[in-house]
């Protein structure tokens, strides 16, 4: 009556905690998690930052336009000299103490500008490198979306598998305590061993360990689910298990789905960036020629200001750089290894999806095995316990296939577990995993959450 009582108020507790965190189906779980996870938010910034990076190239080609002011006093010579030509004050009379001046004033404001008329390509690459950062941060966020997706998928699989697994052992638990109860009243009047009672009791203690330890589980997983759903209560997966059928698609097309993952394409424009950047310090040599006008005025007070102004053209040309030949060496070095990165995750896409195919078929194939399994062990269950209400069978040999039956399902479980799993890390190696897939895996494993 004790071990009843004890099980009825786990319950409760069990209960009440549940009501207080958030159902969630998987569509739910994935739209909560990329909201809040803190990844995406970080690519969705590189994004930002990427596009901004573009907007300053392309504003580059209009030149710059600045505001200048200065005040200065001073006794040299050439400075006072200077100051009284643009001030509009030298004289005769000034040429009498150009060598011993007095102390000269100047009050500066003026207006600079310059245009580019030719940079050695340095602006046309720079925008190129723009664009191309651009695609390179959107395909990153795009791939941090589905890796976030899957993670948070996986985490709701295995929230349900967690949660079937703790129901199966408290149904276990409950049942070989009532056949252990039976037996107890039969070992009293003397028709039951005493060592296949404890033995029996051994049997149960370890189903409790089950229990425990899976009931401890659940709760692990379901504050991690609700962590990455941004819901510090904790999240309870709806949905169960099951063997959807998912529609198959060929390795071919899913091979080819693999080599345009969105971390490939991002590699693909950094590798181009890199390309792009050797053709910048090639071209360092090149000169850069920009048209330039400057209008100034100059007083020796804060009135009678006179204006002056300087229209050209100028040319720079670095010549005899000793760290031209290194620097470019250098470029072509990056530029080298982005193209290896970028083949290195080709080959790696392949390898992944290979795996992922693998682990998916093998899954499937196991299935029919463990549902065979766990036929066979409810069988023999079946068939045990007629026998021992007889007294033609030990209480031991009824939990050991009590224990059988648990394992049996559990393994059945696990199978539909990874079938699941598998075929969304497959989406994830195809870059097939998006809103209308995780939309078919929410409906196809349960329905809606009622929120």
């Amino acid at each position: 009556m004790k071990q009843i009582f004890t099980f009825i108020i786990s319950s409760l507790v069990l209960t009440l905690g549940a009501q207080a965190q958030t159902t969630l189906s998987l569509e739910d779980a994935v739209n909560l998690g990329l909201k809040n996870d803190n990844i995406v938010k970080t690519e969705a910034a590189r994004v930002t930052g990427a596009r901004a990076g573009l907007e300053q190239a392309k504003m580059s080609r209009f030149g710059g336009l600045k505001i200048k002011g200065m005040y200065t006093d001073g006794t040299d010579p050439v400075y006072a000299f200077a100051a009284a030509m643009k001030q509009g004050t030298f004289s005769m009379a000034s040429l009498a103490t150009i060598n011993d001046p007095a102390p000269a004033r100047n009050y500066m404001a003026g207006i600079e500008a310059g245009f580019p008329l030719f940079t050695g390509f340095a602006v046309s690459n720079a925008v190129k490198m723009g664009k191309l950062g651009v695609e390179a941060a959107r395909s990153g966020y795009e791939r941090a979306r589905s890796a976030i997706t899957f993670k948070i998928t996986y985490q709701w699989l295995t929230v349900i598998l967690r949660s079937k697994l703790a129901e199966l052992a408290a149904e276990t638990v409950k049942s070989a305590e009532a056949e252990l109860k039976t037996a107890r009243m039969l070992k009293d009047k003397g028709m039951v061993l005493g060592s296949d009672y404890f033995g029996a009791e051994a049997i149960l203690s370890t189903l409790k360990g089950y229990s425990l330890n899976w009931n401890k589980a659940l709760e692990l997983e379901t504050a991690r689910l609700g962590i990455a759903a941004g819901l510090p209560e904790g999240a309870i997966a709806a949905g169960q298990l099951s063997a959807p059928g998912y529609e198959e698609k060929t390795r071919g097309a899913l091979n080819a789905s693999a080599l345009c993952r969105r971390d490939i394409k991002a590699l693909t424009k950094m590798s181009e960036i890199s390309k792009t950047a050797l053709d910048m310090q090639k071209n360092s040599i090149l000169p850069a020629v920009e048209a330039f006008g400057t209008w100034e005025t100059n007083s020796e007070s804060l009135s009678d200001f006179r204006a002056n102004r300087i229209l050209g053209i100028r040319l720079n040309m670095a010549i005899g750089d000793p760290s031209y030949f290194a620097k470019k060496d250098a470029a072509r070095a990056e530029a080298s290894m982005a193209a290896s990165r970028l083949e290195g995750a080709r080959r790696q896409a392949s390898i992944e999806l290979a795996e992922a195919l693998n682990n998916y078929k093998a899954a499937e194939e196991s299935l029919p095995i463990a549902k065979e399994t766990l036929e066979k062990a409810g069988q023999s269950l079946e068939l045990f316990r007629p026998l021992y209400r007889q007294g033609r069978q030990s209480v031991l040999e009824v939990l050991r296939a009590q224990a059988s039956v648990l394992q049996a399902e559990a393994g059945y479980y696990e199978t539909l577990y990874k079938i699941n799993l598998y075929h969304a890390q497959t989406l994830l190696a195809s870059e097939t995993l998006d809103g209308a897939a995780i939309k078919e895996m929410s409906d196809k494993l349960g329905k809606q959450s009622d929120q």
